[in-house]
């Protein structure tokens, strides 16, 4: 079964007004507005603190994805034509809708984190971007922004992006979705199932060194594995990429913590072991 992005979307009657969306379960509040109508964002609600994706509508699939303070003011900014920003046609602008709102190392890191999300969907391309996000946060915030982020593509494909990526089985090299399934494998257990029996922790670090390459990556709260930016839903699809081959056994790869530590085989077969005692 799917999940479902809970989303509140307000159309207003003027053909100029932007069209706001409020992603309910993280509270963040989209708006979708016009190259020529971005003086129209309202100072009060969009001159905060976010990110914003602007999209070309010319085929190209470039995309822009930035950060700033002020939203409207950057986006007033970006309607003259600048030689690192395509010719955007229609922009994507999210905010956090709560008291407090983004800080701008929150926004630092969710710049990063969209931009290689992005870029690793097949077809687009983003023009420039801040591709490492912002190293000054804390794992447990990292973990917290991780989780915005099925919500923030889900806002691109609200605005007409194709945010496709192949799902992959375990044990495949394809890139995954943003949120892991369930597979049938030969030894049963996921990323998501450690998780949950606290034999590993969201934001916990894995390492892995073959032929040479020294690679790191990051559990999210779903059992995703952030490598470079860009989630994968099995350890085999996040060893592959990290290490740019067609396939690894990222189960056997992957250890905990640091390269001395348990792999995640391991922890699976501890899990498998709870499992029968049970």
């Amino acid at each position: 079964m799917n999940a479902v992005v809970p989303v509140n979307v307000q159309v207003p009657a003027s053909p100029n007004a932007p069209i706001v969306a409020d992603f309910v379960e993280h509270a963040i509040r989209v708006a979708y507005v016009h190259r020529r109508d971005v003086s129209v964002l309202s100072e009060k609600d969009w001159g905060v603190p976010g990110i914003y994706v602007l999209l070309t509508d010319d085929g190209s699939g470039q995309l822009y994805v930035g950060k700033s303070t002020d939203l409207r003011g950057r986006l007033r900014a970006h309607r003259s034509r600048q030689a690192q920003v395509p010719d955007w046609s229609r922009a994507v602008v999210i905010q956090r809708d709560t008291s407090h709102g983004f800080n701008s190392a929150e926004i630092g890191y969710l710049e990063g984190r969209v931009s290689s999300e992005l870029n690793a969907i097949p077809g687009l391309a983003v023009a420039k971007g801040k591709a490492d996000g912002d190293s000054t946060l804390p794992p447990h915030m990292m973990v917290a922004l991780d989780a915005l982020l099925p919500s923030v593509l889900a806002a691109m494909r609200l605005a007409g992006l194709d945010t496709y990526r192949e799902d992959s089985e375990e044990g495949s090299s394809g890139r995954s979705s943003m949120s892991p399934r369930r597979t049938h494998t030969s030894i049963q257990g996921t990323v998501a199932d450690l998780l949950a029996s606290g034999l590993i922790r969201a934001g916990e670090s894995l390492h892995l060194e073959q032929g040479g390459k020294v690679r790191q990556g990051s559990v999210t709260a779903s059992g995703a594995i952030v490598v470079d930016g860009v989630s994968y839903g099995s350890p085999s699809a996040a060893g592959a990429a990290a290490l740019g081959l067609s396939s690894n056994n990222g189960w056997d790869s992957w250890r905990v913590g640091s390269l001395d530590g348990s792999k995640l085989a391991e922890l699976r077969a501890q899990l498998t072991a709870q499992g029968e005692t049970e």
